[in-house]
């Protein structure tokens, strides 16, 4: 049942949680998604660490931000004909053990250069693609080593493509984080997605207990099918709720546009409907070296926590938002 925002304002005061979620691991240090970003990522004690899964060609997940290869390993290098038609290496296209071969960077745009040129930039260290049981392992035995209690919050890629390839990554991502004690309604863990249909099958026709997220975007990124305009309308955020435990919106969609260009912070209408259905909000990404114009990272924090009414943040640099957390 819905809940006024000032009962679900009053609840979350009395927990006093901002969750901070690693965003691809240490990605704001390390190249994104390697076990080494994990394990940095694990040292600097977040919340929850995310891993974006995808499915290799003999279906096995594995933790990348794309389907596509090019953009983060020398997959050009080593397997410069295997490419589709659009010019694109697809991981579904590469086996396990052919992925393992390929060296990791530093995201890099279609010109080849580093998205964020002040991040890791080294060349002798070799970071290489693992498998969503290598980093669900990892993260388990240190729970258990270090007596800590850090979540995992994957998110399955691109559903659609991997269905119409045969495959069902949603299911298999399901399964992994239920042998290894992340999942179900007891699980620490958020399992989040882009695609509303997809969302709606994981708890419907795969019955899955745990919590889910549904990530906003934009129509105009094409992550899916879905049509986010219409997902941030009443009665969008009403259908969503059937369904999820809480939404991931970009930045971009938390604050008012035209009062921000007026130096004015000003909510955006449609988190109204998000808490009258008493959803959770993740926003998506805090970056610390890439903050919006004219705002500090303090104040944005602020501004999340405060106008927002976030309950928590993703973030590539986790230092900065705790020790925020920490003072604040």
């Amino acid at each position: 049942m819905a809940t006024s925002f000032e009962e679900r304002d009053s609840a979350k005061a009395e927990k006093n949680e901002f969750v901070i979620v690693a965003h691809r691991g240490a990605s704001g240090y390390l190249p994104e998604h390697s076990l080494e970003s994990t394990t940095l990522a694990y040292a600097q004690g977040p919340d929850f660490i995310e891993q974006d899964v995808v499915i290799t060609k003999d279906n096995v997940p594995v933790v990348l931000h794309d389907i596509h290869l090019e953009t983060v390993s020398n997959v050009e290098m080593v397997f410069p004909t295997r490419h589709r038609s659009d010019g694109r290496y697809y991981a579904r296209d590469f086996t396990l053990s052919e992925l393992k071969t390929l060296a990791l960077h530093e995201r890099a745009d279609s010109d080849g250069k580093q998205v964020f040129k002040a991040r890791y930039s080294g060349t002798k260290a070799h970071f290489t693609i693992a498998t969503l049981y290598e980093h669900f392992e990892l993260i388990s035995e240190l729970n258990r080593e270090f007596g800590q209690h850090i979540g995992v919050y994957p998110e399955v890629k691109s559903p659609a493509f991997h269905l119409n390839e045969g495959v069902d990554a949603s299911k298999i991502v399901i399964d992994a984080l239920l042998e290894y004690g992340f999942g179900g309604d007891s699980g620490n863990s958020f399992l989040q997605c882009f695609d509303f249909t997809e969302v709606k099958r994981i708890r419907s026709e795969l019955d899955y207990k745990g919590k889910i997220v549904m990530l906003i975007g934009e129509n105009s990124w094409k992550e899916s099918g879905t049509d986010y305009d219409w997902l941030r309308s009443e009665e969008g955020m009403r259908v969503v709720a059937q369904y999820a435990d809480g939404v991931g919106p970009w930045l971009g969609h938390v604050l008012d546009g035209k009062a921000m260009k007026q130096g004015e912070i000003k909510l955006a209408s449609w988190l109204t409907h998000v808490y009258a259905n008493n959803l959770t909000i993740h926003p998506y990404t805090y970056r610390h070296d890439a903050l919006p114009a004219g705002m500090t990272g303090e104040a944005l924090l602020q501004t999340l926590k405060k106008v927002v009414k976030a309950d928590g943040v993703f973030t590539d640099q986790v230092p900065p938002v705790k020790e925020w957390r920490k003072n604040d």
